[in-house]
């Protein structure tokens, strides 16, 4: 499925925007430094409803708790249920829900930014510089210091900016540049999503899945993968493609049991040669996906929340860059398929297991 024309159209009126406003702002001589000690209460803003774009806040988030534990952080988003991914983090205070359509509510709407302007933040962070949501709620909320990256598209006043070096191409580690707002240096090594799955959610992971096999004779020779087919546009892999992907891979190994991830877009399992899973908990998802021994999936917003919980994930590739958008973590594989048979992934799968 190709990206619909209303959502390109609605893009290229968004950047008319930004760059007609951004013509009366001048964020050039914003200051760069802030005391780190002196920050108690930050405002993460990124108002956006995909799971995907969410995680990407936890390296962020998880830097900041190590340089200042104290700094308690309220997260506007655009999605309660994908919000609430966040919410268990130990600096994370409170989720500010702002659903895309309280555009078209009014009261609902004079609700939120009664909401919003209650409280004085130490510092308010806008993730997406030039995103006119962003700007907007940024313009909205009150505190001490307002920051982003300096982009010629920002219209928003700030108070700090930080110039964008593209240090890392992954997507879910450039909010890491934000750190020099505070003299701290950007890291290179070791980095991860992780959303810090709880043992109470690893527990009742592990339920689930008992339940899920307990008609099902023990076998420990058993591999298990969770397969999710749903994606985004484009990057949604056929059914048919599935299909022969798992007839390939049971060839190789008749002892691997596959998992169908349903959601409300894929209501029905694939086949009868499958089992079927689904939980509307976002967290306990990605804890069920680190029980099973693989995870597997296009490039979509629960491939990456498998990957902040610990979830070995193989991610096939067929339209995005995976450099840009890739399954982190170093026990993680990424694969472009579009050169490659299902019986080759096959293989590469079984491998990896």
């Amino acid at each position: 499925m190709k990206i619909p024309l209303h959502v390109l159209v609605r893009k290229q009126l968004t950047n008319l925007l930004n760059r007609t406003l951004s013509s009366f702002s001048d964020n050039k001589n914003a200051s760069q430094f802030i005391n780190k000690d002196e920050i108690k209460s930050i405002l993460i803003i990124r108002p956006n409803y995909r799971i995907g774009n969410l995680i990407f806040l936890t390296p962020l988030i998880n830097e900041l708790y190590k340089y200042m534990p104290d700094a308690k952080i309220d997260i506007i988003v655009g999605m309660k249920l994908a919000g609430d991914i966040l919410k268990p983090l130990p600096n994370v205070n409170n989720i500010i829900n702002i659903p895309r359509e309280l555009l078209l509510k009014p009261l609902e709407m004079y609700q939120f930014i009664k909401q919003t302007r209650a409280k004085k933040y130490d510092l308010a962070l806008n993730i997406m510089g030039a995103s006119s949501s962003s700007q907007l709620v940024t313009s909205l909320v009150k505190a001490k210091y307002k920051a982003s990256y300096y982009n010629e598209k920002s219209w928003t006043p700030l108070t700090h900016t930080v110039e964008y070096l593209n240090t890392h191409k992954h997507i879910g580690l450039q909010s890491l540049e934000l750190l020099k707002l505070f003299h701290l240096e950007v890291p290179m090594e070791n980095l991860k999503l992780d959303i810090k799955i709880t043992q109470e959610e690893t527990k009742t992971a592990k339920e689930d899945l008992q339940n899920l096999l307990k008609n099902i004779p023990a076998n420990e020779n058993r591999k298990i993968i969770a397969l999710f087919r749903n994606a985004r546009f484009d990057k949604k892999i056929a059914d048919e493609w599935w299909e022969d992907w798992i007839k390939e891979l049971r060839l190789l190994n008749k002892n691997i049991l596959i998992i169908d991830i349903l959601s409300p877009d894929i209501p029905t399992k694939l086949n009868d040669t499958v089992l079927e899973y689904s939980n509307k908990n976002l967290r306990l998802l990605g804890a069920f996906f680190k029980e099973c021994d693989l995870y597997v999936s296009a490039d979509t917003g629960p491939m990456h929340l498998a990957a902040a919980s610990d979830a070995k994930v193989l991610a096939l590739f067929n339209k995005t860059s995976i450099g840009a958008f890739g399954a982190l973590g170093d026990k993680n594989k990424t694969i472009d398929i579009n050169e490659i048979s299902a019986k080759d992934i096959a293989k590469i799968t079984q491998d990896f297991l």
